[in-house]
């Protein structure tokens, strides 16, 4: 046997033999008759069929002859009783299937022999694993990278910044084109998001009154398809006739260069420890140069990561100074980050958050405090 005869598989045969024959038009077999006629019986080494003769009817009490039972073909004793009942839908399926999987096998057993096998455009958009694969957005294939490259910093907060200003001017269906689709999820339609449209404004919106005296773009994660990021604005915003200073967390997509938003794509609660936040005066909390900062995160949520004003992104449990343990009693984990080099004295950014197990839903946090 060569190496590319392929021993016949009797589950197939069985398959092949047993698919229905489709029905034929008017005339068809006289036509057929006609034809073998005029050519005659062993034309072209045509063996003709020949109807087998009617069973004679049986009356009275006359014994009916023995039926001799055909002999039971070998092949269906492999083929399930599923399959072997009047009904062809389900052989046909396998039949349609097992052709389907002699083809792949015959021309991958062709094409690895000959060389000759060629990669489509489908298959090379699939994700890489190797290290140097670089996605449409420009960042590197890592999984957490430290820096957003400049044009994907950009796009980031292009798209922020025109959607708080959808929200602020009413603009409903801008507003809900540009979140992706896991925030639209959270909504169920357009409708129910324009329903929250003027708490919105209220919040989110507020941001496109303001001039943010500070952006910071934080990667979270990147693969060979995407790039989910954080962009966190840092300024004064008028709101409800009260001037706050805050930071606002907005995760965002980047997919191709384009980014889309994804607010409401929650992942799980945030809790921060330290710094506090509850504070009567909503003033900045202070560190104390001895404390490290502590947020709380479900048990089932990747490393969070974390990142102080411009710095490197870290990821908690790998960077210096960080350590990542699980709760006692709860179904959290604790993540505590000391600075090696300390904090600076003075007003800090603290930018966290983490990716869900399923890719999609991101949750993040920004917050404003102060080191001793």
């Amino acid at each position: 046997m060569s190496d590319m005869d392929v021993e016949p598989d009797p589950i197939v045969r069985t398959a092949l033999q047993r698919l229905p024959i489709p029905p034929h038009t008017d005339g068809f077999w006289p036509r057929v008759g006609d034809i073998l006629d005029a050519e005659g019986p062993q034309a072209a080494g045509r063996t003709v069929l020949v109807a087998a003769p009617a069973a004679p009817v049986v009356t009275g009490d006359e014994a009916a002859p023995p039926v001799e039972e055909p002999e039971p073909d070998p092949a269906l004793a492999l083929v399930p009783h599923a399959l072997r009942r009047p009904s062809n839908g389900v052989l046909l399926a396998v039949a349609a299937a097992a052709a389907v999987v002699v083809t792949l096998a015959g021309t991958a057993l062709i094409e690895e022999r000959n060389g000759t096998k060629e990669v489509t455009t489908d298959e090379a958009a699939l994700p890489s694993s190797s290290a140097d694969a670089v996605p449409a957005d420009g960042q590197p294939a890592d999984d957490t990278p430290t820096r957003m490259t400049e044009e994907g910093a950009d796009a980031s907060t292009a798209a922020v910044l025109a959607w708080v200003e959808d929200l602020s001017a009413g603009d409903g269906a801008g507003a809900w084109q540009a979140m992706g689709q896991a925030s639209q999820a959270h909504f169920g339609s357009q409708d129910a998001f324009e329903a929250e449209m003027s708490s919105l404004a209220e919040g989110y919106g507020a941001w496109s009154e303001a001039e943010p005296e500070d952006v910071l773009v934080t990667p979270v994660r990147t693969d060979a398809e995407s790039t989910i990021a954080v962009v966190t604005l840092v300024g004064t915003v008028d709101q409800e006739g009260l001037s706050e200073r805050r930071a606002e967390a907005f995760p965002v997509r980047l997919i191709g260069g384009d980014a889309v938003l994804e607010p409401f794509a929650l992942a799980g609660a945030i809790e921060v420890v330290v710094p506090a936040v509850e504070l009567p005066d909503d003033a900045p909390d202070t560190v104390e140069p001895d404390e490290g900062l502590v947020v709380v995160v479900p048990s089932d949520a990747d490393a969070p990561i974390l990142r102080v004003d411009d710095g490197e992104t870290l990821v908690c449990g790998e960077a210096e100074g960080s350590e990542l343990t699980a709760l006692e009693g709860t179904a959290g984990q604790r993540c505590s980050y000391h600075p090696p080099q300390g904090l600076v004295p003075g007003e800090h950014t603290l930018t966290m958050a983490f990716v869900g197990s399923d890719g999609s839903s991101i949750s993040a946090e920004s917050m404003l405090f102060d080191a001793a």
